[in-house]
């Protein structure tokens, strides 16, 4: 699975309705390869097996960091 990221949030392959992040609210880590990421449509859980624009990542907090910047 991959990510493609928008403005304000993302597309993820195969799906395409866009997640917008939800406002206010914080990514919640779960693992040190797994996090919860709030959109205006629920809560998804992703791990490090998900890219992001191709880039693979070993740590949940590099994901994330990448995912908002």
């Amino acid at each position: 699975m991959n990510i493609t990221k928008i403005e304000n949030g993302f597309v993820v392959d195969g799906i395409s309705i866009d997640r917008l992040f939800k406002e206010g609210s914080e990514v919640e880590i779960n693992s040190e390869t797994m996090c919860h990421v709030p959109t205006q449509s629920g809560i998804i859980c992703f791990d490090t097996t998900v890219t992001i624009e191709g880039q693979e990542f070993t740590n949940i907090q590099d994901w994330i960091a990448n995912l908002y910047s």
